[in-house]
């Protein structure tokens, strides 16, 4: 079996999913620069059994993700791999081993989750620059990340595209859901029901939804799902506003979430910016239909517009308004079905497969 190495920021439930099937196939070792994300809820990080090798590293732990440590240059000189996969190079630890790669001519595969191009310094693109174009091939979840690779060096030939997913086939739904039996299991009672999911925080977006929401009837119900620092400045905009029809959740297990996006008419993202956004793929993977800004990569990728739902430039006005109206004639059921079923982790795993044995095969 192939020896392969992936360094992974922390053990994210569908990144451990995806290394546990990839280890059924290859010598998998894995190191996540830390345990957590301290700005992720304890209960996020589910998935408890490991099938691949996990290797420590220790370091000084800085902001939400980031870590100040050697590790992982330090493991790379210790032990010898037929192919390193990094996901990632913006933390110190990434940057590290990457130097160490580049200066002794050790190919690798830089694996991004996502990529958005913003305006920055011309040093700091010069940074990114360099470590991005140091890579041999590039494993990339969409168009849009595609084009964030290329912007920073990378070779669109040496580009390679995986479907991203966190569902298995067996949880995407395979017939449609009695929803009034499911509002009254969740105590819900309104005559529309409209969903949406992540951490409350401002890049997110929800303050403008629930601002938003004041112009629709009480008997359109909006929920959140999820929870964040932005939390007690939504809930001050709720009172305010007296909004009967916005709900605030908090964190859910992955089931209820799931039993909230099935009980409903549609998924609403207002997001700013994500370089992916899983949650668009696991509300349809209930049949929803999802009305998401444009700057949400995972969107670009999924939404057929008028078929499963909307890519609008805001979640605001009267836009938003006739994407509502529209969603709640059409029955986007097993429009948006069909999309998560090409959207797996086993398609991801077989992607994975193909594009590792192909690097490996160079």
């Amino acid at each position: 079996m192939k020896r392969i190495l992936i360094v992974f920021n922390h053990p994210a439930p569908y990144k451990v999913r995806l290394f546990n099937e990839l280890s059924k196939h290859y010598d998998l070792h894995v190191i996540f620069e830390r345990d957590s994300a301290s700005d992720r809820s304890k209960d996020f990080y589910f998935e408890e059994k490991y099938n691949f090798t996990v290797h420590k590293i220790h370091g000084i732990k800085l902001g939400a993700e980031g870590l100040l440590s050697c590790g992982v240059k330090k493991h790379l000189k210790r032990n010898k791999y037929d192919l390193v996969i990094m996901n990632g190079y913006s933390h110190y630890p990434e940057m590290n081993a990457i130097s160490y790669l580049k200066k002794h001519n050790i190919p690798f595969v830089l694996y991004i989750n996502g990529g958005v191009i913003k305006k920055e310094s011309s040093f700091k693109q010069k940074i990114k620059t360099n470590y991005i174009k140091s890579a041999s091939f590039y494993f990339s979840p969409d168009e849009e990340s595609n084009k964030y690779l290329i912007h920073y060096g990378a070779s669109k030939e040496r580009i390679l595209n995986y479907p991203y997913s966190t569902i298995y086939d067996k949880e995407i739904a395979d017939k449609k859901p009695n929803k009034e039996e499911l509002r009254s299991k969740l105590n819900i009672h309104f005559d529309k029901v409209f969903v949406s999911a992540g951490q409350l925080i401002r890049r997110k977006n929800y303050l403008s939804l629930v601002k938003e929401w004041q112009k629709f009837p009480g008997n359109y119900g909006l929920f959140l799902l999820g929870d964040g620092k932005q939390r007690d400045e939504i809930e001050q905009l709720i009172k305010e506003q007296n909004l009967k029809n916005v709900i605030l959740t908090g964190f859910l297990s992955r089931q209820k979430m799931f039993d909230y996006f099935s009980a409903s008419d549609a998924f609403l993202f207002p997001s700013n910016e994500d370089i992916y956004g899983h949650v668009i793929n696991e509300a349809m993977s209930q049949g929803l239909p999802v009305i998401s800004t444009n700057k949400v990569n995972s969107a670009i990728k999924l939404i057929k517009n008028g078929v499963n739902g909307y890519l609008l430039e805001s979640l605001e006005g009267e836009n938003l308004r006739e994407a509502i109206d529209d969603v709640l004639k059409t029955d986007s059921f097993d429009a948006s079905t069909v999309v998560a079923r090409e959207n797996t982790i086993e398609k991801m795993v077989e992607a994975h497969i193909k594009m590792i044995d192909e690097v490996l095969a160079k």
